[in-house]
């Protein structure tokens, strides 16, 4: 859980200092708010390689990610993510999370952090 706060905290961060990034979907229909973010990542299992892709959008429970590719991630599929800051921090930012959702059509999984 410890990393899901910092990640989460990472992605308010990044929202303000990235002021021309997107805004919030009026069709929002989750209770916490969530952070365009728009980061490249790897997201892999222990049975697999990392996969390249990109976080759309992070809140406190979890994230939306567009692969670069058809991954075979399906819901209840354990991940690892793994996200280096752009800012001036070097340290990668691993975290573990479960598969939600699938969009196969659009190469987007919904993500919700596991504690």
């Amino acid at each position: 859980m410890e990393m899901a706060i910092q990640f989460a905290k990472y992605a308010i961060v990044n929202e303000q200092l990235n002021k021309d990034g997107g805004t919030m979907d009026n069709r929002e229909r989750r209770e916490c708010k969530r952070f365009t973010l728009n980061h490249p990542v790897t997201i892999g299992t222990s049975e697999s390689n990392g996969h390249l892709a990109e976080i759309v959008d992070a809140g406190v429970q979890g994230m939306r990610v567009r692969m670069t590719n058809q991954s075979g991630f399906r819901v209840g599929h354990d991940v690892d993510v793994s996200c280096t800051p752009q800012q001036d921090q070097a340290e990668t930012i691993k975290l573990r999370c479960r598969v939600a959702w699938e969009d196969a059509e659009n190469l987007e999984v919904g993500l919700s952090y596991l504690h």
